[in-house]
């Protein structure tokens, strides 16, 4: 009997199995994916509260442009605009920039520059 090289044996590594996978497998793949990068919600303290809300209300009054970074489904998002609104009852800004307005839910506000 011969003996074989393996070390000689040229193989193609993952390329071969990714061609053997359904679309539906790689859907899923990317699916997962997507939910494992995920962040859990942050928890601020009551101070940065109340310091997002000094600087809301001074951009509010001398109409400034603010950057907000917030949490929303898992994923850090970012809207730069101005406050058009602070809603005390649901508890979100409403922010405007130019015909666009995006309502975020202040206990999920990270940080505003």
């Amino acid at each position: 009997m011969k003996e074989i090289d393996m070390s000689k044996n040229k193989d193609r590594g993952t390329i071969k199995w990714t061609a053997m996978m359904l679309p539906e497998h790689i859907a899923m793949l990317r699916d997962w994916h997507h939910e494992q990068s995920k962040v859990p919600k942050p928890q601020l303290e009551e101070q940065q509260y109340e310091e997002f809300s000094y600087i809301m209300a001074e951009a509010m009054e001398f109409n400034r442009e603010l950057k907000i970074t917030y949490w929303k489904n898992g994923f850090y998002e970012e809207f730069t605009g101005h406050v058009h609104y602070a809603d005390p009852v649901t508890k979100r800004l409403h922010m405007k920039k130019n015909e666009d307005i995006e309502y975020i839910p202040i206990d999920c506000i990270v940080a505003i520059k």
